[in-house]
Order: C-alpha cells, then sequence, then structure tokens
C-alpha cells in the first residue's frame, strides 16, 4: 500500500505509547479518518486532540479488545462512520511478570484475552468487509519475544506473541490470494509505559526498574516503531523488526540455534540468581 492518503486507519492500543505515535504517524501520512481504539477513554481523548489538531477527522471507540462482542460492535460503528477499514493495526497489549507457579488462571486468561484474542477478535470482525471489496491492510504488533525468549517469568507474554506472530504468518498466505496484506510486526525494547503499568507478582518495585533498565537499554521511542510500521505497511512488508538490537537477536536465534538455547539457558539462571534479591515478602 504505497499511499496512505485517504485511506481509514483502526488503531487499537491508541491511548498511549506504540498505538498512539502510531496513529499519530498515520494521520501525518494523510490518513483519515483515525479510528482510535483502547480501554483508557482518557487517553483517547489525548490521542484524538493531537490527531485533529492536524486536520483529520477522528473517531474515538472505547471497547476492551479481549471481549468479542465489544470488539463486534465496536468495528460496526467503526465501519459505519468510515465506510471500511483500510488498514487496521493491532497494537493492545499487557504483561504480567511472575514465576510461572504464582500465575493464577485468571491472569492467564488476562494476557492471552489482550495479547492475543484481541488481534484475532479484531481481524475476525473486519476481515469479511476487506473480502468483500478485495483490499486491506492488517497489522499485527507482536514483538521480538514473539520471536525468541529472553528472560524467565514472561511466559504468558510469549505464548501470546509467538502465537501472533503465528497467527500473522498464516493469515498472511492466505488472505493474499485475496488482495489482503499483513505486516507482523516485532519490536525491541521501547520506552512506554508498559513497564510502569504491568504488574510484577512476587516482586518488589526495585525488580521492575531493574527489569525496565535492562530491556529498555537498547530500546527506541515509541514514536521511531510507529514510523517503521509505516514503511512496513507502504512496502508491504511481512515482518518488520525495529532495533538493531533485536535484528542481531533474532539473526543469532535462527541460524545459531546450537548456541543460543545454551547461552541463554545460562542467562536464564543468572537472571533467576539475580531477581531472587527482589522477592516481595508476600
Amino acid at each position: 500500500m504505497k499511499e496512505i492518503g485517504g485511506r481509514s486507519v483502526l488503531v487499537t492500543g491508541a491511548a498511549s505509547g506504540i498505538g498512539r505515535a502510531t496513529a499519530v504517524e498515520f494521520a501525518r501520512e494523510g490518513a483519515d479518518p483515525l479510528i482510535l481504539n483502547d480501554i483508557n477513554q482518557e487517553g483517547l481523548e489525548k490521542t484524538a486532540e493531537t490527531i485533529r489538531q492536524m486536520g483529520r477527522r477522528v473517531v474515538v471507540l472505547p471497547a476492551d479488545v479481549s471481549d468479542y462482542d465489544a470488539v463486534k460492535e465496536m468495528t460496526e460503528k467503526a465501519l459505519d462512520e468510515s465506510g471500511a477499514i483500510d488498514i487496521l493495526v493491532n497494537v493492545a497489549g499487557t504483561a504480567i511478570v511472575a514465576r510461572f507457579e504464582d500465575m493464577t488462571m485468571e491472569e492467564w486468561r488476562k494476557v492471552i484475552g489482550v495479547d492475543l484474542l484481541g488481534a484475532l477478535h479484531t481481524v475476525h470482525c473486519l476481515y469479511p468487509s476487506m473480502l468483500a471489496k478485495g483490499s486491506g491492510h492488517i497489522v499485527n504488533v507482536a514483538s521480538v519475544a514473539g520471536l525468541a525468549a529472553l528472560h524467565p517469568y514472561n511466559e504468558s507474554y510469549y505464548m501470546c506473541k509467538f502465537g501472533v506472530v503465528g497467527f500473522s504468518e498464516g493469515l498472511m498466505l492466505e488472505a493474499s490470494a485475496q488482495g489482503i496484506n499483513v505486516t507482523c510486526v516485532c519490536p525491541g525494547g521501547v520506552k512506554t509505559a508498559i513497564y510502569d503499568d504491568s504488574p510484577f507478582k512476587g516482586f518488589n518495585e526495585e525488580a521492575r526498574q531493574k527489569i525496565k533498565n535492562l530491556m529498555l537499554r537498547t530500546g527506541q521511542e515509541p514514536e521511531d516503531t510507529a514510523r517503521d510500521i509505516v514503511v512496513g505497511v507502504k512496502r508491504n512488508r511481512f515482518l518488520v523488526i525495529t532495533t538493531p538490537a533485536a535484528k542481531g537477536m533474532y539473526f543469532f536465534r535462527r541460524h545459531f540455534p546450537y548456541l543460543w538455547f545454551p547461552v541463554f539457558k545460562a542467562v536464564a539462571r543468572s537472571f533467576i540468581k539475580f531477581l531472587e534479591r527482589y522477592r516481595s515478602p508476600d
């Protein structure tokens, strides 16, 4: 999709971080209207105001992407407002850092509901309309954590992000025959609020800061990720990996698995030993 101008774009997770930056970047490229989704109404309004100041039409549609019925209602409104959705960008995400044995099934369902089913729900609701017009572009934002597990205590996130990558690749093979493009974005570290908002179950706040500093050492700003996403759409790339560190890890993981697994098992043992200093007494 070489031209973005005049295209309708729906972005989930648009209240902050990558979602907000992506919506603004598409608006800067001339997309119109922008349909913004999130559960954070206040954040959505801030994003919407920024885009309105750019002279673009904005539709704000709060909904929980983990709730299929809510997504169905939201996407129906989006189609009513825009006539068609040309580009769908699934950004909404969450995480819970915890030892596997400390995670409840309710917590697993929460992460899966947003990070994996959230993407499925919006695609399931909007794909038929894209089929009907024989065009469209679906962007699923996964993570470098969908290409390689980097540290312990994050299994629910890895499960979802690996799933988003697999879902996107399978959908790409099918959708491309129908004139619909698919892009899967795997950012490295991005300086967003997810590191501050995600529960660190069983660990104190110092553990949060240690992991945040570690993951963002080679990270980028959300605006940089947003530009990578827009370029990926314009060039119809399937896989977009955003940072040099993430690209390097993916190369190592793919081409040297006989080294990757022993090295990262050793790293994991050191990581666990280090993080145990910051266990919460409760």
